[in-house]
């Protein structure tokens, strides 16, 4: 049986709903996809786009408290998000 999402840690019923509007409906699918590109599908579809969220996204997916992750992972994690947001914003953009 698949874990649900609301039953991994950092995730409640709203970050749950934003997920699954994505198209991420188990804690299976967000590790089969990855925080970063969850958090990228979120921010496109008007969901949960803060930061917060993300590092949510990425201690559900290694199954720890968000703040658990160390400040460099958390930095870099942050840096390649905002990264691929600005790569998708040029290709809208070409």
């Amino acid at each position: 049986m698949r874990e649900r999402l609301e039953d991994a840690v950092n995730i409640g019923p709203a970050l749950a709903h934003d997920l699954r509007a994505i198209g991420v409906t188990d804690l299976e699918s967000l590790r089969a996809l990855g925080a970063d590109e969850a958090w990228v599908r979120m921010h496109a579809a008007g969901g949960h786009d803060c930061l917060s969220s993300l590092l949510a996204l990425e201690g559900a997916v290694r199954g720890v408290p968000w703040m658990r992750i160390s400040a460099d992972d958390r930095d870099a994690l942050a840096a390649a998000a905002r990264a691929k947001l600005a790569a998708a914003a040029a290709a809208a953009l070409a």
